[in-house]
Order: C-alpha cells, then structure tokens, then sequence
C-alpha cells in the first residue's frame, strides 16, 4: 500500500515538472483568485464587527425647536420614555450641547470662538433596544409639539453597508471567473501531461494496470497544483494581516477591527478546501475527455 502511495507522489511530482511553465500558470491563477475570495472573507469579517460596534452606539437625535415650553419638554420626554423600543433617554440643554461642541472642536478655534450656548440646540438622545426600529420611533416623534428635527446616526451605516455589499458581490464575481479559468488551466496541464505519456499510458494498460491506478496520479497533479495556489493565498493573507490589517487597528484604535490568527487559520482552511474542490474539478474534466481508461 505504502509502495503504491509512494508511485503515486512521485509520479504527480513528476508531471508536475514536465509541464512546469502550465503549471505555474495553473498555481497562480488558483492562488489569485483564493486570494480574492479569502480578501472578501477578511472584508466580511471586518464589516461585520464595525458595524455591530457602531449600531450598538448609535443614538437618535431629537433636536427640540428654541419655543419649546417646560412642560412641552416634560411631555416629550415622557413620551419617548414609554416607547418600548426606547432603552435609554438623555436630555441635553443649551449648556451642554455647548461643551460638547466644543470639545469637539478644541483644536479648531476658529470653530468655537463665534459660538455661544444661545444657538446651540436642546436635544434629546435616544439609544433604542435594536437599532432597526429607528425609522418606527423616527415617524412617532416627527411633527410632535417642539419638536424641530429627528436624525438617525444608523443611516451612515446602513450606506456603509451597502457599498461593502456591492463591493463584496463584484469581488466575488471576480473569484468565480478565475476560478473556472483556474479550473480549465488545470484540465489543460493535465491534458498535457496525459498527451506526453500516452504510451507509458498502453503499455501500463497492457501489462494489466487498472482504470484508476492510471488515474490517481494525474487527479494528485490537479489537487496539488490547486493546493499550493492556495498556500500562496494564505500566506499572501497571512502577510497582509501582520503589515497591513495590524498596523491600520494601531493607527485607529477606536475601530474595532480585530481579526485574529484564529480567523486567519479558518479562513486558509476554507481556501485549502475550495483548492482540493478545484483541483478535483479539474482533473476530472481532463481525465472525462483525454483518457479513455
């Protein structure tokens, strides 16, 4: 058994050489286009945890008009208390709104210097038990007494959303050509390896060799040029985790950007698996059209 395997390695190896320029050819459009499909997973992952951070903190806005009355402020916030999508309510004067400002803009006092707390606008602030509701409490609250204006800070992510989703989709495309071209690349180095050794082929057919031990070696060709494409991809991902994804988490700290080796290893798990599929994929359809055995 173990005499067989070995025949098998050495001869995949083998026409791997034989037909080195293909096959490097093969290896890198698999590598490229795992890449790819690993980068929109990297992205996923990304885009996910930014936008559950920055849905957990958005808040509506409610800036009150400057006629507004106590007890019209009183009502209000009653009101917006006894929604039950409402978690939390926080009333913001004049004042405040003020300091906020400018803490906001402390290192831009041209901003600040004409600002008084006078044009500031009262406001109260909403965190709401799921985020997606902001549109149900948005209608509720517009055209109340002293009310001047409702924003929804979710609307940036929901943008945010879906330019990564269009982005995503595009990336994906991309993946899916390459991987077919990468898949045809395959079947036709195998193609090749199969026309260089078509009388090795008879004679091993003649001195009793069966259907698939004629076979094996040349699906180990596929699957192992499928597979050190998707080495390359990881170790290229890998990389860019380390030098790239690492250092923009350090500029930016507040971005909750953390993609750890733990994902990295899922990630390259999945690209390794895709590989075996393609590289399967392929050396079938060569060994369907070019050996009849």
């Amino acid at each position: 058994m173990f005499s067989r395997f070995r025949y098998f390695m050495s001869e995949t190896f083998a026409n791997l050489r034989r037909n080195l320029l293909m096959t490097l050819a093969a290896i890198s459009t698999v590598a490229v286009s795992l890449f790819l499909l690993g980068g929109v997973m990297v992205m996923r992952e990304v885009v996910t945890q930014v936008t559950g951070e920055w849905e957990g903190k958005v808040e509506l806005s409610v800036f009150l008009r400057e006629d507004i009355t106590p007890e019209q402020t009183k009502e209000l916030q009653a009101a917006i208390t006894g929604m039950p999508e409402v978690d939390q309510v926080f009333y913001v004067s004049k004042e405040q709104a003020y300091e906020e400002y400018r803490e906001m803009f402390k290192d831009s006092p041209t901003l600040t210097e004409n600002v008084s707390p006078d044009v500031m606008p009262a406001n109260f602030r909403i965190k709401l038990v799921d985020p997606n509701k902001s549109e149900a409490v948005k209608t509720r609250i517009d055209g109340r007494p002293g009310v001047d204006e409702v924003t929804f800070g979710g609307d940036a992510v929901k943008k945010l959303l879906r330019l990564t989703g269009v982005f995503q989709t595009v990336m994906f495309v991309f993946t899916i050509i390459l991987l077919a071209a990468a898949v045809l690349l395959i079947a036709n180095t195998i193609r090749l390896a199969i026309y260089a050794r078509r009388r090795e082929i008879g004679i091993m057919k003649l001195v009793g060799a069966t259907n698939w031990f004629v076979r094996i070696p040349f699906i180990f060709e596929g699957i192992a040029e499928a597979l050190f494409g998707a080495v390359i991809a990881s170790v290229i991902i890998f990389a860019g985790k380390v030098f790239a994804l690492d250092r923009f988490q350090g500029a930016i700290p507040f971005l909750p950007v953390t993609v750890g080796l733990d994902d990295i290893v899922r990630i390259s798990l999945v690209l390794m698996g895709v590989g075996v599929v393609v590289g399967a994929i392929g050396s079938t359809l060569a060994l369907r059209r070019f050996l009849e055995v």
